[in-house]
């Protein structure tokens, strides 16, 4: 397709917003096994919930396809859409540093109100290392995506380095998987009452705050930041006709590479202890740090390449969603917290059953999304939050504005 008959703005905008609903499935489908404990499970335990013996191919397929890389695939949308709203402020000559502060502000008590209810919360930890993208926003191209380098060379070395520092102050080599334990009590935990909930939820914040650090997670997600912000800045996403060779590319280069990685991690998947680090997880941890990335980019790729070939297509229906990420994510945990934590339904779904039980609920949430947006102008949390960006009472609804699509994925999206 030509520069002259480029999509419109609206089309640019709702690719970004489709491949966040992508986004969203697959976060979606990690999370169901941690509020049914199906993750917390012993291999006994899981077999009982498993007559038809096909639980452990889903659970592989689940760690090998999604775990980590939609994570990142989410924290490259945060990027690119931090550069996008950038571009719209410089364009209208508008102070952004301030207001982008407001946002991540505001991103941060979203987060942390959401974390009372759901340890794995990201909001918060995106609000904070966001700050990151606020400190390199006069930054070129050329700066940002060397920093990004920086933050993926730093995270290749990060387990080698906490390996070296545990055998430094003899934390040992040996067995034992402690962090691990303590999720699994303290998960076991939310189960015993509106009290014990919330103070066992808090433990498992704390838990998951160390295991963020530990494992050197911020790293990939600064990484995913800044080559987000790389691409926002390139305005890559505005036609992707024109850059399709480079998709291509990505796809060619990334896909292997990550594949790759993704298949040697196989025999560390089961065996290898979180804690105390050993050889074997500093080969697994180096491994994800290198298939979490490139895949990340290789389904990014992939998905807008699908998108040009069928000129969005049924990948719209993800659109909605997609603009609505901050209330499809906040209202998942409420969907999940009541059923499963205050219920106590989906005891005996496995992973097969847990996948189709996240499956479900997006469906749902993509339609409940596709109507809210056919009056809205927002979602429910994206005008919370642009209010508190701008520091004003917005007009929520459609009417009073140019048309859903068009507002852009910038102006709301995580």
């Amino acid at each position: 397709m030509s520069a002259a008959v480029a999509p419109a703005a609206g089309d640019r905008a709702d690719v970004l917003d489709a491949l966040r609903g992508f986004a969203l499935l697959g976060i979606l489908i990690t999370h169901v096994p941690d509020f049914t404990g199906y993750n917390y499970l012993s291999e006994p335990q899981r077999a009982l919930l498993d007559p038809l013996g096909i639980d452990p191919s889903v659970a592989s397929a689940v760690v090998l396809i999604i775990r980590e890389k939609f994570l990142s695939l989410f924290s490259l949308l945060f990027g690119i859409s931090f550069a996008v709203q950038l571009d719209s402020a410089i364009q209208r000559g508008a102070a952004f540093r301030v207001r982008f502060g407001r946002r991540l502000a505001a991103l941060f008590v979203i987060g942390a109100a959401h974390a009372a209810i759901w340890y794995g919360d990201i909001l918060k930890d995106y609000a904070v290392l966001g700050l990151a993208l606020l400190l390199v926003s006069r930054w070129p191209v050329r700066r940002i995506a060397i920093a990004a380098g920086v933050f993926l060379a730093a995270r290749l070395a990060w387990p080698s380095l906490v390996y070296w520092i545990a055998s430094a102050v003899g934390a040992g080599h040996g067995g034992g998987a402690a962090p691990a334990q303590a999720f699994a009590e303290g998960v076991a935990g939310l189960s015993q009452g509106p009290g014990a909930f919330f103070r066992q939820n808090f433990g498992l914040v704390v838990l998951k705050a160390e295991q963020m650090i530990y494992e050197g997670r911020f790293l990939v997600i600064l990484t995913m930041f800044f080559i987000g912000a790389c691409i926002g800045k390139l305005r890559l996403y505005r036609n992707l006709a024109q850059h399709r060779r480079l998709l291509a590319w990505v796809l060619v280069v990334c896909g292997p590479v990550g594949a790759a990685a993704n298949l040697a991690l196989i025999p560390f998947e089961h065996d290898t202890n979180a804690f105390p680090p050993t050889r074997d997880w500093v080969a697994f941890q180096t491994l994800v740090a290198i298939a979490a990335p490139a895949l990340c980019l290789a389904y990014a790729s992939a998905f807008s390449l699908v998108w040009l070939a069928i000129k969005g297509g049924v990948l719209r229906v993800l659109a909605p969603v997609g603009r609505t990420a901050l209330t499809s994510y906040v209202s998942q945990t409420l969907v999940l917290t009541i059923a499963f934590e205050f219920l106590g339904l989906g005891r005996g779904l496995g992973a097969a059953g847990c996948v189709a039980v996240a499956i479900v609920i997006f469906a749902a949430q993509c339609g409940l999304a596709w109507a809210w947006l056919q009056r809205f102008q927002y979602g429910p949390l994206e005008w919370v939050w642009r209010c508190a960006t701008y520091a004003e009472l917005i007009d929520i609804r459609r009417a009073s504005r140019a048309p859903a699509v068009a507002a852009g994925s910038g102006t709301g999206a995580l």
